[in-house]
């Protein structure tokens, strides 16, 4: 399956905004001047979060496996809307690879329609799916599969995870470019024992732009060393979308000669009680 921080940059959910110009750190209204705690930056982060309905951005992710001394960023576009009732809805369209000095135009979707999760690989002609139902029917919430740092009740994070604040500004330069012209607030997440993230997962970093509290950048590294990066730019919250974004939402699979297409169902059996 594809991996958590995929995801999580994929689902970052009130007016529409872009990055401000430089200026001084400001203060949301109403929220107290004097230096926060990590409770107060957590609820800000739950606050503003669910002010966001939609998102449309650019997207890059890095990912780097030091054992294999391999380095890959693909580029493209994310959409995101959080609907009334039921799961959230995103779709990252992933158009070009960048490996070493080489650019490919490689076509790769990953579109979660609310129920199918659709992997699409438009090289291949394949199509991936999985259904969530159940107790997984929203994988986007903290003890789900892919657990987004957008809006989430500051209890639920502190109960999966021991929070830190990061000093500064991303010092990688594939995280360079999301600090222009705004200002940001980092918050590391070190998986508490016993989670399924403390499972996968050794640190998550990720990165808020303070004007509207977007998750603009994101940091993982796994028990193997492996690291995934994923920064937005230009986003836009809260826009109108047009009719083609509104299909990619729903989930629109491409079919025809050459395309194949596997789905995994749920099981919405009742689970077995405890014994």
């Amino acid at each position: 399956m594809i991996g958590f921080a995929c995801i999580m940059v994929t689902l970052l959910a009130s007016a529409c905004a872009s990055p401000a110009p430089a200026a001084p750190a400001k203060e949301t209204p109403g929220w107290p001047v004097q230096e926060e705690s990590i409770d107060d930056l957590l609820l800000k982060a739950e606050v503003e979060g669910g002010r966001i309905d939609r998102v449309s951005a650019s997207v890059a992710i890095e990912r780097i496996e030091p054992l294999f001394s391999k380095r890959e960023v693909r580029m493209g576009s994310v959409l995101y809307e959080r609907v009334e009732t039921g799961s959230p809805r995103f779709a990252v369209l992933l158009e070009q690879r960048l490996v070493g000095r080489r650019l490919e135009e490689k076509q790769k979707h990953l579109v979660f329609d609310g129920r199918w999760l659709s992997e699409i690989d438009h090289e291949k002609k394949q199509v991936l799916r999985w259904e969530f139902c159940g107790d997984d029917a929203d994988p986007t919430k903290l003890e789900g599969r892919f657990p987004l740092p957008v809006g989430h009740p500051r209890e639920d994070v502190k109960k999966h995870f021991q929070v830190e604040r990061i000093e500064g500004d991303p010092e990688v330069k594939f995280l360079e470019p999301i600090a222009e012209g705004r200002q940001l607030q980092g918050l590391r997440l070190l998986p508490r024992g016993n989670t399924e993230a403390a499972e996968e997962f050794t640190r998550i970093d990720v990165w808020y732009d303070t004007d509207t509290w977007l998750p603009v950048g994101v940091e993982t590294i796994d028990r193997k060393d492996n690291i995934r990066r994923i920064r937005l730019m230009d986003p836009v919250i809260n826009p109108e979308l047009d009719e083609a974004q509104r299909l990619q939402l729903q989930g629109a699979i491409p079919e025809g000669e050459g395309w194949s297409r596997e789905e995994t169902p749920c099981d919405e059996s009742p689970a077995e009680p405890a014994p």
